[in-house]
């Protein structure tokens, strides 16, 4: 009886140990997670030249995950362990772990990799982030107790595809056809290249309009052709996940319906301090949208400027004094009325398609003809801006795609 309740004890306190290293692999995780989503400050030591913040680039990369004065000496260690962002004991040390508590001590440590299978982020070209990050964490309990778990992030809340300066998603055999008018005055200008490069060599123009099928596409060559300044003005193009059928479009619909609602709404009224993070418009609106914004119906772009990521589901109309910078998703009843000129530029990317959303009875298997139309005389830029799709995806948190113990 003696011997069973000392084992009994041994085994309780073991248990106990195991229970808090999991608390202490679970700490890293949302530590690396809360990191990689750019909510925690770098440690004090000089960034490498050219870097300014967390991306998923730099976060796998050891020289400049882990802390280095300038990317050089400091911590020696040859795994990317985000010691630039994570408070461990001594940042420059390798082997070194982060303390979440001492009565009982727990700790933890991390690596940052990409998941078997994935590019190596070292031979990406310059400016170009992994799209994923595996993130291995290690908790320490008590009694040598330890707990590993991983999990993997992806860099964007949704396919980060883009095809080509505004795509057009259009009937499967082009009938009926899209309606397409880019205008007939000279200073309408259309561009596939990217508007962020400024120093060569730049990437390959993409084309600047993206259509679905040949009737359509010869449409945009065709009409478009006077105004682009990039080759090709328009080409046949592959879609993002969330465009490849009227179902996948609206579960997308209702997955940024929600999170703009979440966005906007105040948890605790009573907290002075609350920040929106999205803008949701239920009835549709009008202005100069920045940020996250989600319109329910149809929505009007005023004078002045805008940026973000705006996703509309009626029909988006703009002034020929409007700028804009990031990523229109206009996502429903599939149509853009721009109108007259008047020196407004919109930099970034444009998706354009018509879908019953919320789904009608029976749901449509396909999508509708799209609708762009610009009318009226003066200038106006519509052109492909890398940077500012980068900072329209940026607004939404990285994702994790899964978790695991290991």
């Amino acid at each position: 009886l003696i011997q069973v309740t000392s084992m009994s004890a041994a085994n309780a306190v073991d248990a106990t140990a195991e229970t808090q290293a999991y608390y202490g692999a679970e700490a890293a995780l949302q530590a690396a997670l809360n990191a990689l989503r750019g909510n925690a400050a770098h440690t004090g030591s000089a960034l490498p030249s050219g870097m300014t913040t967390i991306n998923f680039r730099n976060a796998v990369i050891a020289s400049s995950s882990n802390d280095r004065p300038g990317g050089t000496g400091g911590d020696p260690s040859t795994v990317a362990r985000l010691s630039r962002w994570l408070p461990y004991s001594d940042p420059q040390t390798a082997g070194t772990r982060v303390t979440v508590g001492t009565n009982p001590t727990i700790q933890y440590d991390v690596e940052v990799t990409v998941p078997l299978g994935d590019p190596d982020p070292a031979t990406l070209p310059v400016g170009q982030e992994p799209s994923r990050l595996l993130v291995k964490a290690t908790g320490y309990g008590p009694r040598g107790a330890k707990k590993q778990m991983s999990m993997i992030v992806a860099r964007t809340a949704f396919d980060p595809l883009v095809p080509a300066m505004m795509t057009l998603v259009g009937t499967p055999a082009g009938i009926p056809a899209m309606s397409f008018d880019s205008g007939n005055s000279s200073n309408h200008i259309y561009s596939g290249s990217d508007h962020a490069c400024t120093v060569p060599p730049c990437p390959s123009a993409l084309p600047a309009f993206g259509t679905t099928n040949p009737i359509d596409n010869t449409q945009a060559t065709l009409d478009a052709a006077s105004n682009t300044t990039s080759s090709p003005a328009a080409a046949i193009v592959s879609l993002p996940a969330y465009l490849q059928s009227p179902l996948e479009t609206r579960k997308f619909l209702d997955k940024m319906q929600a999170a703009a609602i979440v966005g906007a709404t105040n948890p605790d009224p009573s907290d002075l301090t609350w920040q929106p993070t999205a803008t949701y418009l239920p009835n549709g609106g009008s202005g100069n949208p920045t940020g996250f914004t989600f319109v329910k119906g149809d929505y009007t772009m005023g004078s002045g400027s805008g940026s973000g990521l705006l996703i509309v589901t009626g029909e988006l109309t703009t002034h020929g004094d409007t700028n804009f910078s990031g990523l229109v998703l206009v996502l429903g009843e599939g149509a853009i009325n721009r109108d007259g000129g008047g020196g407004g530029a919109f930099y970034g990317a444009t998706f354009v398609a018509k879908v019953d959303w919320p789904a009608q009875s029976p749901a449509l298997t396909s999508f509708g003809a799209p609708f762009f139309n610009f009318n009226g005389a003066g200038n106006a830029t519509m052109q492909y801006d890398s940077s500012a799709v980068e900072n329209a995806f940026s607004l939404l948190p990285a994702p994790v795609l899964g978790v695991c113990e290991y």
